[in-house]
């Protein structure tokens, strides 16, 4: 066998077995009633209301520049060992990538 029908084979193999503890899980699980207070917001044993959650933005945007910024060291390192103008391609649109994520404030 080659090494491509080899690796799909266990592809193949792999989402079989994980589909079917899915499935067998689904099916064994018990069914639970979904009643007013089983749906009611729990905080040990207190009636807690629920509260609008405000979400800050402008934490996501350092998350992705870091991210890109780590992704293009990484490849850089990597590109050492082959051809460096793939390195220098990518280094490019991760720059490009980075000054628009943190000029779209």
């Amino acid at each position: 066998m080659s090494g491509i029908a080899t690796f799909g084979l266990a592809l193949l193999i792999s989402f079989l077995s994980a589909a079917g503890l899915y499935l067998s899980a689904k099916f064994m699980a018990p069914k639970g009633k979904k009643t007013k207070e089983k749906m009611m917001v729990y905080a040990c044993g207190e009636n807690y209301p629920a509260e609008k959650f405000q979400f800050r933005l402008e934490q996501v945007y350092y998350a992705v520049f870091f991210t890109i910024l780590e992704t293009a060291g990484f490849l850089i390192f990597t590109s050492a060992f082959a051809n460096p103008l793939y390195g220098g391609i990518f280094v490019v649109f991760a720059t490009i990538a980075a000054v628009l994520v943190l000029y779209r404030r």
